[in-house]
């Protein structure tokens, strides 16, 4: 320890705060609340001194960074506004790390970073309350840029035409205003980024002019993904989501994407394409709009409602989405066609890659757009062979969504056949020969056996007695003639028996065996047995009552059956009965066309899928 005086003073002083630390009295330690210290405060010009040192990494952590007096040096003036620009003297490579600062100007003008050497820049947990601009970086070797759990106030902006940079990650950020990304770029990732349009920003600016939140326009990607970000204007109607007009992408993916409006005009996607899960509440631009066809993937359900839309741009920048729904619209012929070219283009994607759902719910919003122009055309010039088209486009789409849908045209056959079923239900059937004088004989024998001393076998016993008879026929001819009978026969002569049985010999039978009302009514003389034999009366009543709606109701469904598939017997089967009749002459008429479209739905979707 002589060798080393400083080492040997240094233990000595260390083995005597442990020895008074041991000698203390124990003391319970109560929990406390930890304070966050404040962020340290420093001057642009401290940044800049900072940065340009001859570290080659520098990190800046728990920073807020002001504006001061010594900054003037970096003020620049320009015609409407003033800026601080912090440029590298220092050419050699930096990597830079930003963590927990904050940027807050006093005068909030803008920061740009130009002309700066990077192999590396991490920006996390960051601030932002002023305009911030990261212009002509000089990318060294593959320069990723990682910016993460940030808050941008006001614009963010990556500008440049140098070098291409490899990666541009973004994850968990949140937007106010603008991010804008114009520079050679590889690969950008966005993930659960929050674009939220700051209001009263937004308000303050030009209202006759378009303001997006992403900006890609007019750029060269390699890879861009898109992943699970949301984005809300707020209501604002001059704010847009996503702007990608005319740029060139090799690979392009947006997932679980939340947004207002997208551009994709003139945008040419070279290698891949794929969309999926995303939510768009307003437009989609898609005027030429190119992507490879042997390697795309945009399910329509991403797609479709109506959202496609052809972008024109006043001369005050104010872009105007077109989709040809409004008369003034449909008037526009050019717009109008290359609307359905855009819609075509990808019809033609989902036929050639075999997304049947795809391409059959693309070609919809096609005739219902077609459909709209032909009402349009009615309106301002009326003709009788537009009139017509007009009306059979209105009826397929009805139908069966324009011969796409054999599922949607079998439902509305068979609704058809129930609205007939009904009309029959309330005409003469000769197939259950329930009519007005049936009800009535009915009525009267259960009036007789309510005001008469007769049984029930008595007051039946001529019905019975005959229709037992033939009962008893087919019974001895069913058991006689059992061997040489097919075995169809046999199939359909039991229940038939059974039913003959049940209606003639089982009710009567169990009416009798419950002993209902035995007596005459004029008999019945105590006030609680009237009000029993009342419910019972009643009971049977509503008994009956469902039993001749249910016969009815079979029996008119399969007389509708056989009008609407027009089976015939060679003779119309109510023909006695003229409304009846008429009701069978059109059901057949439009079972006939009905059926010929199912057959054509059905036919297409099928040649579809081979």
């Amino acid at each position: 320890m002589t060798s080393n005086p400083i080492k040997a003073t240094l233990l000595f002083v260390l083995l005597l705060a442990a020895g008074v630390l041991l000698s203390q009295p124990e003391e319970i330690v109560e929990d406390e609340v930890i304070d966050i210290e404040p962020k340290e405060i420093i001057s642009l010009i401290d940044v800049a001194k900072l940065l340009d040192s001859k570290e080659t990494e520098i990190v800046l952590s728990d920073f807020e960074i002001v504006s001061t007096d010594n900054d003037s040096e970096l003020l620049i003036d320009k015609v409407f506004f003033s800026l601080y620009e912090i440029k590298q003297k220092n050419i050699a490579p930096k990597k830079i790390y930003f963590y927990n600062c904050s940027f807050n100007l006093s005068d909030n003008a803008p920061l740009i970073f130009n002309g700066w050497h990077l192999s590396k820049l991490n920006i996390i947990g960051c601030e932002f309350l002023v305009p911030i601009i990261f212009e002509d970086t000089e990318p060294i070797g593959e320069l990723s840029v990682l910016i993460e759990n940030c808050i941008f106030h006001d614009d963010f902006k990556l500008v440049g035409d140098k070098l291409p940079i490899a990666n541009i990650n973004l994850r968990q950020n949140s937007f106010a205003t603008l991010l804008l990304i114009d520079l050679p770029l590889r690969n950008l990732k966005l993930y659960n980024c929050n674009f939220d349009a700051n209001q009263p920003k937004f308000t303050s600016r030009d209202s006759e002019k378009t303001y997006y939140q992403l900006n890609l326009a007019n750029g060269y990607f390699g890879n861009i993904g898109l992943y699970n970000n949301e984005f809300n204007n707020n209501e604002l109607s001059n704010v847009f989501s996503i702007d990608m007009e005319a740029s060139e992408i090799d690979e392009l993916k947006l997932i679980k994407n939340q947004l207002q409006t997208i551009n994709l005009s003139y945008a040419e996607v070279g290698k891949s394409l794929l969309i999926d899960s995303l939510l768009v509440v307003d437009y989609i631009g898609i005027l030429n709009f190119d992507f490879p066809e042997s390697n795309s993937n945009i399910p329509w359900y991403n797609l479709g409602g109506e959202k496609l839309s052809i972008f024109y741009t006043e001369e005050s920048d104010l872009v105007i989405p077109y989709q040809a729904k409004s008369h003034e619209e449909l008037s526009d012929n050019l717009k109008y066609n290359d609307l359905l070219s855009a819609y075509t283009k990808l019809n033609t994607l989902y036929h050639d890659r075999g997304d049947i759902s795809s391409a059959n719910g693309s070609y919809v919003e096609i005739k219902d757009i077609e459909t709209r122009k032909q009402a349009f055309t009615q309106k301002i010039n009326p003709t009788l062979n537009n009139l017509i088209n007009h009306k059979l486009n209105v009826f397929l789409r009805f139908f069966s969504d324009y011969a796409t849908n054999p599922g949607k045209s079998l439902i509305q056959s068979l609704w058809i056949i129930l609205i007939f079923t009904i009309l029959y239900m309330f005409t003469f059937s000769r197939w259950d020969g329930m009519n007005y004088r049936y009800y009535l004989h009915q009525f009267s024998r259960f009036s007789e056996y309510l005001t008469t001393d007769k049984p029930i076998d008595a007051v039946f016993t001529k019905e019975i007695t005959l229709n037992n008879n033939d009962i008893q026929e087919l019974r001895r001819k069913y058991e006689t003639e059992g061997k040489e009978m097919p075995r169809i026969l046999k199939l359909f002569g039991g229940p038939l028996h059974f039913l003959g049985k049940f209606r003639y010999d089982i009710i009567p039978g169990l009416i009798k065996l419950f002993n209902f009302h035995p007596g005459r009514w004029a008999d019945i003389t105590t006030k609680r047995k009237r009000i029993w034999s009342g419910f019972l009366i009643l009971f049977i009543s509503i008994l009956f009552l469902i039993y001749v709606v249910i016969v009815k109701f079979i029996n008119s469904l399969l007389l509708s059956l056989n009008s609407f598939v027009v089976i015939g017997f060679g003779a119309l089967p109510e023909e006695d009965e003229w409304f009846a009749m008429y009701l069978s002459i059109i059901e057949g008429m439009v079972g006939w066309f009905l059926l010929t479209i199912f057959t054509i739905t059905l036919l297409s979707q099928v040649l579809q899928s081979v």
